[in-house]
């Protein structure tokens, strides 16, 4: 629905792609703040590691929304994504490849096996395990959708395939499997945003299912997650709407509005954008144009050059990222 109410669903796409990636690494807490994403991704130069393991789940997660074009979800498509979300982090000696030795949750990092509160499969069983949940998500099933995707969430949690990084995984497959059953036609919401603002109850029921068989609770806690975000994302495309109208109408300049719009119009297809895609984007041929109307945006607080290099200088439009993120809410 949300495509077709936009002319481009590209800074849907984008919107969606972060939040997602932002959410789902707080849950594991792994902290990165939206300005330190962006500046990554234009410049892909970072102190922290935790900047680049969010960067990662972004790709991920684009990787695995191009694979499904050409193949279902299975483990190949699995491993892949857990190879990329390791991808020169902790844990990448271990990326694709499911887990060696024993995992067990416990209350704190490095507790004993003794004291966990959920032990998963043994190493050796694994590769079984994930083959019948792959056969579950492949298989023609009269089940509602929704709650086929919130069966696989639990099972994927329940198995452990990997040594590190199995939450990040299992949250990516929920997006991948809703667009696989049709309910998406791209990945356009981000439930790790609800299961990050009910972090405790998230954990607590799939802990329930487990000691209590509280299937129910689990679901419905599951489709409420789905149907916020959904909403969420009809008001961010909203938003957006309203602002791409407007934003040029707070242009100071009259005489060179028309070029400034234009300039500003492209942010709309992507918030992050170098002077040569913008002439891409806005049609504009002269360089020295675009440069003139990023100078002049820049000077009324609407964009920023966000590598801080002489060469190859990548802009932001700072109303839009407050619109994706949040940062004025």
């Amino acid at each position: 629905m949300c495509r077709t109410l936009v002319p481009n669903a590209d800074l849907l796409t984008y919107s969606s792609l972060r939040r997602e990636a932002l959410a789902s690494s707080t849950i594991e807490g792994t902290i990165a703040s939206p300005d330190e994403l962006v500046r990554f991704e234009a410049s892909q130069s970072s102190d922290r590691e935790a900047v680049r393991e969010v960067s990662n789940y972004t790709n991920a997660l684009e990787w695995g929304v191009q694979q499904l074009e050409r193949l279902p979800i299975v483990s190949r498509l699995v491993l892949g994504l857990h190879e990329r979300l390791l991808a020169g982090v902790r844990g990448t000696s271990n990326a694709g490849r499911f887990k060696e030795h024993q995992n067990w949750i416990g209350p704190y990092p490095n507790d004993p096996i003794e004291e966990a509160t959920f032990v998963p499969c043994a190493p050796e069983d694994t590769l079984n395990l994930m083959g019948m949940l792959e056969r579950y998500v492949n298989l023609e099933s009269s089940e509602p959708k929704l709650a086929q995707c919130a069966l696989v969430h639990y099972q994927f949690e329940t198995i452990h395939p990997f040594g590190d990084g199995n939450g990040r995984v299992g949250r990516l497959l929920i997006v991948l499997q809703l667009i696989q059953l049709e309910l998406l036609s791209a990945p356009l919401i981000y439930p790790s945003v609800y299961f990050e603002r009910n972090r405790d109850e998230y954990y607590g029921l799939l802990q329930k299912v487990r000691e209590q068989g509280a299937w129910d609770e689990w679901v419905g806690f599951f489709v409420e997650g789905v149907r916020q975000q959904c909403h969420e994302t009809i008001n961010f495309t909203q938003n957006i709407l309203r602002l791409r109208d407007e934003l040029p109408q707070t242009i100071g300049n009259v005489r060179r509005r028309a070029s400034l719009s234009a300039v500003l119009d492209a942010f709309f297809h992507d918030p992050t954008l170098s002077v040569q895609e913008i002439q891409e984007r806005a049609n504009i041929s002269s360089y020295h144009t675009v440069r003139s109307a990023l100078r002049e945006l820049e000077d009324q607080g609407m964009v920023y050059e966000i590598t801080g290099r002489q060469r190859g200088k990548v802009y932001a439009c700072m109303p839009v990222l407050d619109a994706i993120f949040g940062l004025n809410q």
